[in-house]
């Protein structure tokens, strides 16, 4: 391995570990998740399936998975969600 192809991989693999660490400082599946549960546009059901296999696929992780969770329980005690998925 010559010189320059050092550097070159040095500068992939720094530029790799910066997306990496934009990535895990803000879980974009996390965000996407908890807009649409504040929204209340969702089937509640639906949601719960959907959080499951998140989890499951390491795209949430445990703590967020548990808030996600208590929103919804906390949604469905004031009924703000609605059957189907569409807002009234």
């Amino acid at each position: 391995m010559t010189a320059l192809d050092r550097i070159a991989a040095a500068i992939i693999d720094r530029r790799y570990q910066k997306i990496l660490m934009k990535m895990e400082d803000g879980n974009m599946t996390y965000k996407l998740l908890k807009r649409i549960i504040q929204r209340g546009n969702y089937d509640k059901e639906s949601m719960m399936q959907k959080l499951d296999v998140f989890l499951l696929a390491d795209r949430i992780t445990t703590e967020e998975y548990q808030e996600l969770v208590e929103m919804i329980n906390a949604s469905d005690s004031t009924g703000s969600t609605t059957e189907g998925g569409d807002k009234a």
